[in-house]
């Protein structure tokens, strides 16, 4: 079954007319007819079958799917600039594995630099990369992505628990899964050449606790995909009925 984000408002047994990014998809990538969609708006799913008239595609909207698809607590992604098919990749992985939002931020050891010249076609990939990420793993949500911003700025991006994942925290520092709490959670990821010490000593004034992810070094796009998955799972775990 697949999903889609719609801007429509829907309700039980209205028709809704696919947009053309849909409709191509539906009907050139996927030859859907009678097939079961999942379709989202602002957070509410709903269940159609698709019905085929001609060269027209619709939905007839059969119930309210009531799943929902998100962490219980809202999970920030701060990520330092890295090479673009990296970037994409995490992005991709950030939008499967439930953030909330993600904050590119450039610190002083980031290799790629921010080209503001091309920053609107950038950030409409970065978000056409999210929309499709929380459309395949059906999310009822599609993470936002701020401007990129300076390592400066990290302080606006705080929650009530705040981490950054450092390659020099192991013996030092506590495990990630170790120091978590109910509540929001905002990570901090630096770049390939990691942060430098200053950058870590004003990453923990801001209140970002330096963690372990364990004894070995790990490349910037498997840090995130390591972080996230193990405070998503530790949200997941310790939800209870109250956290919605």
């Amino acid at each position: 079954m697949h999903q889609y984000f719609t801007d429509t408002e829907l309700s039980t047994g209205m028709t809704w007319i696919p947009d053309a990014r849909i409709l191509h998809h539906m009907k050139d990538v996927l030859h859907m007819d009678n097939d079961t969609v999942r379709l989202v708006h602002e957070g509410k799913a709903w269940l159609g079958h698709v019905v085929q008239e001609g060269k027209q595609l619709s939905v007839i909207i059969d119930e309210e799917d009531r799943r929902y698809n998100e962490l219980p607590y809202d999970l920030t992604l701060c990520i330092a600039l890295v090479r673009r098919e990296k970037f994409e990749l995490i992005l991709q992985k950030a939008g499967e594995l439930g953030a909330s939002r993600i904050v590119p931020f450039v610190s002083s050891r980031c290799v790629v630099k921010e080209k503001k010249e091309k920053a609107d076609r950038q950030k409409e990939r970065w978000q056409s990369i999210l929309l499709e990420a929380s459309e395949q793993c059906k999310r009822n949500r599609v993470p936002s992505i701020t401007d990129i911003v300076s390592i400066h700025d990290l302080k606006q991006y705080t929650a009530d628990c705040n981490v950054v994942p450092y390659e020099n925290a192991y013996g030092a520092s506590p495990m990630l899964s170790t120091v978590l709490k109910k509540g929001s959670v905002s990570c901090a990821i630096g770049p390939e050449g990691g942060f430098s010490e200053e950058e870590i000593a004003e990453l923990n004034a801001m209140g970002f606790q330096c963690v372990s992810l364990g004894r070995r070094i790990l490349r910037a796009e498997t840090a995130c995909m390591y972080s996230l998955s193990v405070i998503g799972e530790w949200m997941e775990v310790h939800e209870d009925i109250h956290d919605r």
